[in-house]
């Protein structure tokens, strides 16, 4: 048979010439939909490949994707902007009801409407907010620990966002929490940090530095959130 893609002519499942499948299914609401189910439920590529291993060794797909090997690996900026949305799709599920507070002494304060503001301006932006914070992350990562580039930083950190994405998903039905207030997102952050960068002379040393990445990009997030509020409330 000839190859739809690269027109080789073989007889095996797979092109050897350009990796195509033999039987590539037409077009349709059915074919889309299988397509798209198993590039999200497969276990040996795909989104949940990469939620497994991140669970069992995320140093290991780090390691082999920033070196090249990504064979199976959903791209992470796609893997951090699928989780994302999953995320948001929990949190508008269990929509927390909104409890006005009695805080109109405040309201006049420029602290109260940089708050008030920001988080409005977070939750209307939620996805961009979040999918660019890793630049701030991968700026300590790269600075503490300085063993990748910059870029490989931002590919590292995607992968991590979008498993402690995926971990305040979980916790979201339980806690009601949003996700720049969840603990579980900082715990797992900080854990998963650590089990990326940790080697076998350096652990404690890994441990501390994984504390302080953590502890700098709370308040980084933070201030950023409030600069944003700022700017957001002159429109107003």
């Amino acid at each position: 048979m000839k190859c739809i893609s690269c027109g080789f002519e073989h007889n095996n499942n797979f092109c050897p010439n350009c990796g195509e499948k033999k039987d590539v299914k037409k077009l349709n609401f059915s074919s889309i939909f299988e397509y798209t189910f198993l590039s999200i439920t497969n276990m040996d590529k795909g989104f949940l490949f990469n939620l497994k291993s991140l669970i069992i060794d995320p140093k290991k797909i780090v390691t082999e994707y920033t070196q090249g090997k990504r064979k199976n690996i959903l791209n992470p900026i796609s893997f951090l902007i699928l989780s994302v949305s999953i995320y948001i799709i929990t949190e508008r599920f269990f929509k927390v009801p909104y409890k006005p507070d009695n805080t109109t002494a405040l309201e006049n304060s420029i602290i109260y409407k940089m708050s008030y503001y920001g988080g409005k301006f977070v939750k209307t932006y939620f996805n961009f907010f979040w999918i660019l914070s890793i630049f701030p992350l991968s700026l300590l990562t790269k600075v503490l620990f300085r063993k990748f580039n910059f870029t490989e930083h931002l590919v590292i950190n995607s992968f991590i966002f979008g498993f402690v994405t995926l971990c305040s998903t979980l916790s979201y039905p339980i806690f009601k929490q949003p996700l720049l207030f969840d603990f579980i997102m900082y715990l797992s952050l900080m854990i998963l940090i650590y089990r990326v960068y940790k080697t076998d002379h350096n652990k404690l040393e890994t441990a501390l530095l994984s504390f302080i990445i953590v502890f700098l990009f709370t308040i980084i997030l933070f201030i950023i959130a409030l600069l944003l509020g700022y700017i957001y409330s002159s429109f107003k």
